[in-house]
């Protein structure tokens, strides 16, 4: 039986990771445990790496026509 559940935790306020693959995730007073192998840590950091990439692009993008605008102003 597959058993799954959607958790509203609010703010990442913290996070571990140990040793064994052990890896928490504050939020507040609650947190959220779980354990991961090699192989999921990967596949995890490359996804947030990607997530980083797309908001850097995204913030030069938007600050491309302000630096323009300056350069042209001045």
């Amino acid at each position: 039986m597959k058993v799954s559940q959607h958790i509203d935790a609010g703010s990442l306020t913290g996070s571990y990771t140990g040793w064994s693959g052990q890896i928490q995730l504050y939020f507040g007073e609650d947190r959220v445990e779980f354990k991961a192998d090699e192989t999921q840590l990967r596949s995890l950091a490359e996804k947030l790496n990607d997530k980083i990439a797309e908001i850097d692009r995204e913030r030069a993008e938007a600050a491309n026509p302000l630096v323009e605008e300056e350069v042209v102003s001045e």
